[in-house]
C-alpha cells in the first residue's frame, strides 16, 4: 500500500508491502476558551493580587515548542499588565523578529518593549547563584533575580533525556548560561536520562536542585498539553512543581502509544517544529528506536530546512568520527552535544539508522547516519537489508510520540 507522510511542507510517498502498524497519538477534544480562562482564574487570580505586575517575569517558549501562548495572553495581560516577558532560548538560536511575531502574535507590537530574548552566551546578562551537588554551576539571566514573581508558560511533552519538557526547563536551560547548560547536559549520557523518566533521572534531578537555588523567588506555572495542531487539550496551573507533575502524568498517557512488538523496519516521521534542524530531529530518532528490532533499520524523516541547528554537534562529530570512538573515548568528554553522539552510537549497536533530510549528505553522515533525501529509496534499501517480507511500522509525529511495546 502507498503511504503519504509530511515532509518539509509537502508529502513524501512510499509503497509498503506489509504495514505492521501506523501509530499516532490520539487526543481528547480541545478545551474551550472559557474553560482555559476558568482554570487560569482559579489557580492564578489571587497570586496576581499579591505581587506587583511590574516585578513579574513571564517566561515563554521559543518556536521549538508547540506552546499556544496566544491562548493565555488575554489573561496574562489583564492580570499582570506590566509584566516582562522572557523568551527561553536555552542553547537554541534566538528567534528573529518573524519568530517573535509567531510566538506573541498580534500582541507583539504592543509588548515588544517588554520582551527579553535570552542569550546564553551573553555573560553580562548572567548572574551566578550557586552550584548543585553534581557540580553544575547555576548561572541564569539576571532578569530572574530581579523579579519577585516568576510565571513559566510551558507545553509539556516527552523529552528524550529530560523525561519531559516544561516546568523547570523554562529557567534551566531556558534562561541559563551556556556553561550551565553544558554542565547539566553532560548528565544526558547516563542511560537513566531517558524519555518519560523523572524519579531517578540524574539530569532532571540536577535541574530540580538548580531551581532550589532560587530560594527567595515565587515560581508558578501554566503547564499545558497540546495535540498535533497545537490545540490545548489539558491545562494545569499553580505552583510550578505541582502543575508540572500533574501535566507530566497526563502527558504520559496521551503521548505514549502501546504497540504489540518491535519491527524490522520503523519509519519515524518527525513533524513541525522538531523537523526544523538536525539537532532537534534526534528526538524522533530516539522514540523510533524504542520499537526497532535488533538487526533492523530505523528510518528517520525530517527535512531540516533550518540546517544543523548546532555547530557544536558537527564539530564534536569530527572529533569522534565513528560510533566506536564516541563510546570508547567520548564517554568522559563533557562537551556540549556529546550525549547525542553517545545515544546514537548505543542505538547503532542494535540497528542501522537512515536519515531522510534535505541536508547535504555529508552532514548526517558525520553523525553516523546513512543519508537519503527520498523515503522510497531509503525504504527500498531497508528491504534489501532485512528482507522484502519485513513488516514496517510507521510512527507519526515521532518527535513527540513515544511508542512502547506492550507487556504481557
Amino acid at each position: 500500500m502507498e503511504i503519504l507522510l509530511p515532509y518539509g511542507g509537502r508529502l513524501q510517498s512510499a509503497n509498503i508491502a506489509k504495514l505492521g502498524g501506523r501509530f499516532r497519538c490520539s487526543f481528547p477534544a480541545a478545551l474551550a476558551d472559557s474553560e482555559i480562562n476558568r482554570r487560569l482564574e482559579s489557580a492564578l487570580s489571587d497570586i496576581s493580587k499579591n505581587y506587583s505586575s511590574a516585578k513579574t517575569l513571564v517566561i515563554v517558549n521559543d518556536t521549538f515548542r508547540r506552546t499556544p501562548l496566544n491562548s493565555f495572553l488575554p489573561f496574562l495581560r489583564t492580570k499582570f499588565p506590566e509584566a516582562r516577558f522572557a523568551v527561553a532560548t536555552g542553547s537554541h538560536k534566538p528567534p528573529d523578529r518573524a519568530g517573535l511575531m509567531k510566538i506573541f502574535g498580534a500582541a507583539f507590537t504592543e509588548l515588544e518593549d517588554r520582551i527579553l530574548v535570552h542569550n546564553g552566551f551573553d555573560d553580562s546578562a548572567i548572574v551566578d547563584i550557586g552550584t548543585t551537588s553534581r557540580k553544575t554551576p547555576v548561572m541564569i539571566n539576571r532578569a530572574v533575580m530581579e523579579s519577585d514573581l516568576i510565571l513559566a508558560v510551558n507545553s509539556v511533552e516527552p523529552h528524550f533525556f529530560a523525561g519531559f519538557t516544561g516546568g523547570r526547563k523554562s529557567i534551566i536551560p531556558g534562561l541559563a548560561s551556556i556553561a550551565t547548560i553544558m554542565a547539566n547536559h553532560r548528565l544526558a549520557k547516563n542511560p537513566r536520562a531517558a524519555v518519560l523518566r523523572l524519579e531517578d533521572n540524574p539530569l532532571h534531578n540536577d535541574l530540580e536542585e538548580a531551581i532550589d537555588l532560587l530560594k527567595i523567588r515565587e515560581i508558578y506555572g501554566i503547564q499545558c498539553i497540546t495535540d498535533r495542531n497545537g490545540e490545548i487539550v489539558d491545562l494545569y496551573a499553580g505552583e510550578l512543581r505541582t502543575a508540572f507533575k500533574q501535566a507530566c502524568t497526563k502527558a504520559e498517557k496521551l503521548y505514549t502509544i502501546k504497540v504489540p512488538r518491535k519491527y524490522k523496519i520503523v519509519i519515524a516521521c518527525c513533524e513541525a517544529p522538531l523537523d526544523e534542524n538536525l539537532y532537534q530531529l534526534q528526538k524522533a530518532q530516539d522514540n523510533g528506536g524504542l520499537i526497532t528490532e535488533d538487526g533492523g533499520v530505523l528510518i528517520v524523516m525530517g527535512a531540516c530546512l533550518g540546517g544543523v541547528g548546532s555547530e557544536y554537534f558537527i564539530k564534536l562529530a569530527e572529533k569522534y568520527p565513528t560510533p566506536e570512538a564516541a563510546l570508547e573515548k567520548g564517554i568522559n568528554d563533557d562537551s556540549f552535544g556529546m550525549h547525542k553522539l553517545i545515544k546514537t552510537a548505543r542505538q547503532l549497536r542494535h540497528f542501522r539508522i537512515f536519515y531522510v533530510t534535505e541536508l547535504d549528505w555529508s552532514i548526517p553522515a558525520k553523525v553516523y547516519f546513512e543519508p537519503y533525501n527520498d523515503l522510497a529509496v531509503a525504504l527500498a534499501q531497508a528491504y534489501e537489508i532485512v528482507g522484502q517480507d519485513a513488516e514496517v511500522a510507521v510512527v507519526e509525529d515521532a518527535g513527540y510520540s513515544v511508542p512502547m511495546v506492550a507487556s504481557g
